[in-house]
């Protein structure tokens, strides 16, 4: 099936696609593993971005994001694809290629069990496509089939493997967690539970229920693409408010996302005396994690983001970016709404607190969400997390309590 709108641009090799930054091209592609990234909106929208890892004969591995819908709902893994009219974006130094309005999708090979029952000569004959993307179907299916099923197939016990690491620090463990050897397993999980399992870090998903996006501006939501879009630099205003530091409760009203309730919470949940201890803390977020089976989103709170951050207090980090920005006056919406208390107490708290000018925790911290988000270069880290089986993915069914850091010993 051709596109009625045309192509837009050359088909090219993933090994290429440096040279077409900000270019339309087609690409060619085996799928190696699909991610999507959804939120339904309370008015009833949705958003949605589904992150694709594929790769041709030339590069084993290259990221797409798609941001239709119903395309996303095409890309299987194990299939080859023909993704057209796709523009290739640079975000710090990643290459990626992501779908517009105009781009289309046509799976060329499904299921993926027929690249190894059928010779190329058969598979091709039945894809109505051009001399040039024949040539090109002939490459990938060769690349795919020389290199073998474990394209398409899932390793567990090279996975498992990847469990016995030393790390780097300890969090005390309250009682005994469940291990588990995957995510699928994880995801399986069907009563109240501590887990503990391996992972990658995918995504930061910061959805706001409260503001209006555009199409573009959706993209706002997803951190990675924040860190390296020029001129962006109110991460810390999205990511840090006013709230409770031991339970983690937003306690503004204004600028609200998905985890954060209508009202502010009476009582802390977590405190002894039931009294909020008010601060700066980090924003409840989704955070997306990955392994070769599945990939699961974790809701994660002050505390638990503290440890992902490296230990970075949201204070220290909001008075170096306002110091930075040479704005020493408390950001209204973490004030507005709030009970005058609280406001009163925040403000206090910036007049008894510097900035340490020999440490910028600001930059330090913009710099461990980079090497977080580092897409397929990430190691697996080890989680632990809360399993509430009364509530779905989309609401916190997974909240993070601790993560720890894995470590390579000198030989």
């Amino acid at each position: 099936m051709t596109s009625a709108i045309g192509w837009y641009g050359p088909l090219i090799d993933l090994s290429n696609a440096a040279l077409h930054v900000g270019d339309f091209v087609q690409l060619l592609v085996l799928v190696h593993r699909s991610t999507p990234v959804q939120y339904k909106l309370s008015n009833g929208g949705e958003v949605i971005r589904t992150h694709i890892q594929v790769g041709d004969n030339t590069r084993p591995f290259f990221s797409v994001s798609l941001w239709q819908k119903q395309m996303a709902s095409l890309a299987v893994a194990g299939d080859i694809l023909l993704l057209q009219n796709v523009k290739i974006t640079k975000f710090g130094g990643t290459i990626e290629a992501r779908t517009v309005q105009c781009s289309m999708l046509q799976c060329l090979i499904h299921p993926h069990e027929s690249l190894f029952s059928k010779g190329v000569d058969d598979l091709i004959a039945n894809c109505r496509v051009g001399i040039t993307t024949k040539e090109k179907l002939r490459k990938v299916i060769g690349w795919v089939q020389q290199a073998g099923s474990t394209l398409c197939n899932i390793d567990l016990h090279s996975y498992q493997k990847k469990r016995h690491f030393s790390r780097n620090w300890k969090v005390v463990e309250e009682r005994k967690s469940r291990d588990c050897v995957s995510l699928s397993e994880v995801s399986c999980l069907t009563n109240s539970c501590k887990a503990v399992f391996h992972a990658s870090v995918g995504e930061i998903f910061l959805p706001f229920i409260q503001i209006a996006l555009g199409d573009f501006e959706e993209e706002k939501m997803f951190l990675s693409r924040r860190l390296y879009r020029t001129g962006d630099d109110s991460l810390a205003e999205d990511l840090i408010c006013t709230g409770c530091q031991l339970c983690g409760s937003p306690l503004n009203l204004e600028y609200r996302s998905m985890f954060e309730q209508n009202t502010i919470p009476l009582y802390c949940s977590k405190s002894s005396d039931r009294l909020h201890a008010v601060s700066l803390i980090y924003r409840p977020f989704m955070l997306y994690v990955w392994d070769e089976s599945k990939y699961l989103p974790l809701l994660v709170r002050n505390k638990a983001a503290e440890v992902l951050f490296g230990n970075i207090k949201a204070e220290r980090v909001y008075l170096c970016y306002r110091g930075q920005s040479h704005d020493w006056n408390p950001n209204p919406k973490d004030v507005q709404g709030s009970d005058s208390s609280y406001a009163h107490k925040n403000l206090k708290w910036k007049e008894n607190h510097h900035c340490d000018k020999k440490m910028n925790f600001y930059s330090i911290w913009l710099i461990f969400l980079k090497l977080l988000l580092q897409q397929g270069k990430n190691t697996p880290l080890k989680f632990e997390v809360t399993v509430n089986a009364s509530l779905d993915r989309a609401n916190g069914r997974f909240e993070m309590v601790s993560m720890s850091m894995p470590c390579f010993r000198a030989k």
